[in-house]
């Protein structure tokens, strides 16, 4: 990746809202998480749609989806990562991979943003990369 393109990454991340959002409730026991929402390309051109999506935790979860999307924005479901630390939970950094349809051409958002277990008995957490 360029300079520039490594400018624009963290120039985008600071952009961009990060929205993580708990669903209503989890087990305080179980150390998984899924994470479920939205992603969007749109700022990169309306060529440009979301490929895939990868999440690494300071704590050791690490897991990445693909997104099979035929426009700018996207949703995505079922990223579950284990384990999550209970609490405050984890430091953790999201990339989504957005993809010209027009010449292959790959760009990518980085987000950092805190990875924590829901409260009550379920484990789905929201994550949008608007």
């Amino acid at each position: 990746m360029s300079r520039g393109a490594v400018a624009s990454v963290f120039a985008l991340a600071l952009a961009f809202p990060v929205a993580a959002t708990t669903a209503a409730s989890a087990n305080p026991q179980n150390p998984s998480v899924v994470l479920r929402g939205s992603v969007s390309c749109a700022n990169f051109g309306p060529q440009f749609v979301p490929t895939s999506l990868s999440v690494q935790s300071v704590g050791g979860a690490a897991n990445s989806t693909t997104i099979n999307a035929t426009t700018p924005r996207a949703l995505y479901s079922q990223l579950s990562l284990n384990p999550v630390n209970p609490g405050a939970g984890d430091n953790a950094t999201a990339t989504l991979t957005c993809t010209s349809t027009t010449d292959g051409l790959e760009e990518t958002k980085v987000v950092n943003f805190q990875l924590v277990r829901p409260a009550g008995i379920g484990v789905t957490a929201t994550l949008n990369i608007l």
